[in-house]
C-alpha cells in the first residue's frame, strides 16, 4: 500500500507544475492584442540571489494607463529603451509587451 501512495505523490509532483504551465500557455495563446495609450511611470531592476549564490537581475517596466498600472518584466536589452516620463501606444497580449512606440 504505501508504494501506491508514493507513486501517486510523484505522479502530482510533476504533473501539478506541468498542468499550470499549459494553464498559462493556453492563457497567453488565446489572450486578445491589446492597444492603449499609456506612460512609463517606473522602472525596476530587482535583484536576486541564484541557487550558485551570484546575483542575477530581474527588469521591470510600470506603465499607467487609463486608471490603472501594467506591469512587464523585460530583458536588459529591452529595458534600456524605456524612459521615465515617455509616452506613446502600449501593443501587449497577456503579459508580454508587444510594442511601444
Amino acid at each position: 500500500m504505501p508504494e501506491n501512495i508514493v507513486s501517486w505523490v510523484m505522479m502530482a509532483v510533476f504533473a501539478i507544475p506541468a498542468a499550470l504551465a499549459g494553464i498559462r500557455w493556453i492563457g497567453y495563446r488565446f489572450a486578445p492584442v491589446k492597444k492603449v495609450r499609456a506612460t512609463v511611470v517606473d522602472k525596476n531592476r530587482i535583484e536576486r540571489m541564484s541557487r550558485q549564490g551570484t546575483k542575477r537581475y530581474q527588469y521591470a517596466i510600470v506603465f499607467a494607463t487609463e486608471g490603472r498600472k501594467l506591469s512587464f518584466y523585460v530583458s536588459e536589452f529591452s529595458y534600456g529603451g524605456y524612459r521615465k516620463g515617455e509616452t506613446g501606444t502600449l501593443i501587449y497580449k497577456g503579459d508580454r509587451i508587444i510594442d511601444f512606440q
